[in-house]
């Protein structure tokens, strides 16, 4: 569930004002008071909280005592993904601990504080007795053992349906009578204090200049990738498409940027990385393959879906087994550590004396050329008629070239790091219509095998017979669009920047 929520600090004397009145509101009513006890669990150093999570067991809910763990959404300042789990308060259940494991990896979880909370609740209804927003008004008290030790009072102001909109004007009336626009910050994250606020072990990196050394390109690219990695894991075993998505796509740029920035790092270092990032990278291309190629063929499939049952049931029951693959890995002992190696990674490289210290203009476009000149060397004689391979040869070699660009490009400036920028748009130009291409042939692949386990299935094999001419088509089309895409990225304007 998405909680959409706005807090506002509530400061001396303070009385909620007449909501009654507000547009959209019919009425106003009153729920029963409640009076919670939450326990919020977290690491010794608090890896949970400097992240903005929390993990919690309450009683007090009108429906009974439930862990709980809340989860920041990017880009959104007042919502959270709240996901609710059953359990008796003696332990974390494993599928709440689970969600943040990648918060966590190999520390352990703990209680690390208390808070009582006496809740008054109103409901605003519209004209048809719906709630719609939900104005909750808390006092907090932090306890420790048996003593209190902080005392707060806060409002929230929660969407049930009326949108962001209706929030804020509720939070305007609020305001209007003395309570502080406050911040997001969850209230056990208050009460732990300074030490709640500190940043997380993984932060985006800060901007690198074209005269700083090169090394710390290499590590920024680190860095971006295990928060990427990181911050998609509960998606991802939540059952989320996109968030398998990025997770594969991090473990991909890390493993390509490991290699484009092989100079600066120690080569065994770096290795013993890819392998590893090679082999979560696998069991997240299961699933997310079988994702693109459902969705591809139940495009293609238009109009025969009745017919192609058959097909798709086959395809729910192999990304059945490729996800419980997938969880298997994310819940190994071998993925958290992993991510603890990444994460030390970030902060302890192992860089190479002397071509680490060079600046980031002297030493990173040359590493993408070395990129490029694989790409180009294979790509410039690919002709229409050539096998499949060897075009599923060139988009990988155009995924690396595009990976490169990208991870160089902030550190070379705004001219040389727009170009940079240009060039790696280029290669995914490539990448994408031969991308194209490799899920048809894939897909076609599918489609064939099929066929052959159900040969006495007429109308079965009709669809699949159509569907197979639409994926070899798809796949003539792309071979045929080839050197036109080719021809777009292969021109000096792109290329000149290599040469700084």
């Amino acid at each position: 569930m998405r909680e959409a929520e706005q807090k506002l600090a509530v400061h001396g004397p303070f009385e909620l004002p007449d909501l009654s009145q507000l547009e959209d509101v019919g009425s106003v009513a009153e729920a029963s008071q409640q009076r919670l006890r939450a326990t919020y669990y977290d690491t010794e150093d608090l890896r949970l909280a400097r992240s903005g999570i929390t993990l919690r067991y309450r009683s007090g809910e009108d429906t009974g005592p439930i862990w709980t763990v809340k989860l920041p959404v990017d880009g959104a300042v007042y919502t959270r993904d709240e996901i609710s789990v059953e359990g008796s308060g003696s332990s974390v259940p494993r599928e709440a601990s689970d969600l943040v494991t990648a918060f966590v990896r190999s520390e352990n979880l703990a209680p690390v504080t208390r808070i009582h909370t006496r809740r008054k609740r109103l409901n605003l209804l519209n004209g048809s007795g719906d709630v719609r927003t939900e104005v909750v008004d808390d006092e907090v008290s932090v306890v420790e053992g048996s003593r209190v030790v902080a005392r707060f009072r806060e409002l929230e102001v929660e969407d049930k349906g009326a949108g962001p909109e209706a929030v804020e004007r509720v939070a305007a009336v609020l305001e209007g009578a003395g309570a502080v626009t406050g911040d997001s910050t969850p209230k056990a994250i208050r009460a732990l204090g300074a030490r709640a606020n500190a940043p997380p072990d993984v932060v985006p990196p800060k901007k690198i200049g074209p005269h700083e050394p090169a090394g710390r390109a290499a590590v920024g690219s680190l860095a971006s990738g295990t928060f990427r990695m990181v911050a998609n894991d509960p998606g991802t075993r939540l059952g989320s498409e996109e968030a398998v998505h990025q997770m594969r796509v991090a473990a991909r740029r890390m493993r390509s940027d490991l290699r484009t920035f092989g100079p600066l790092v120690d080569e065994n270092w770096a290795q013993s990385l890819v392998t590893e990032l090679k082999w979560i990278a696998d069991r997240l291309g299961e699933v997310r393959d079988l994702d693109v190629m459902q969705a591809r063929l139940r495009k293609a499939g238009g109009g025969m879906e009745e017919a192609l049952d058959s097909l798709f049931a086959s395809m729910d029951a192999k990304h059945d087994v490729a996800r419980e693959h997938l969880l298997e890995g994310l819940r190994s002992n071998r993925f958290v550590s992993l991510l603890d190696r990444l994460v030390e990674a970030t902060q302890n490289p192992v860089l190479t004396d002397t071509a680490a210290e060079q600046t980031c203009s002297e030493a990173l476009p040359p590493l993408v050329k070395e990129a490029w000149r694989k790409l180009a060397r294979r790509a410039r004689s690919l002709r229409p008629g050539d096998p499949d391979d060897d075009f599923h040869r060139v988009r990988i070699l155009a995924k690396r070239a595009r990976y490169a660009g990208e991870a160089v490009a902030p550190s070379l400036g705004r001219k040389v790091g727009k170009k940079a920028r240009t060039f790696a748009a280029r290669c995914a130009d490539v990448q994408d219509a031969l991308g194209t291409l490799q899920d048809a042939v894939v897909s076609a692949g599918m489609v064939r095998h099929l066929a052959e386990d159900h040969q006495k299935d007429g109308p079965f094999n009709l669809a699949l017979g159509r569907l197979l001419e639409r994926q070899e088509h798809t796949t003539r089309e792309a071979k045929q669009s080839f050197p036109k895409v080719w021809a777009s990225l292969d021109k000096p304007k792109n290329l000149t920047w290599l040469e700084n």
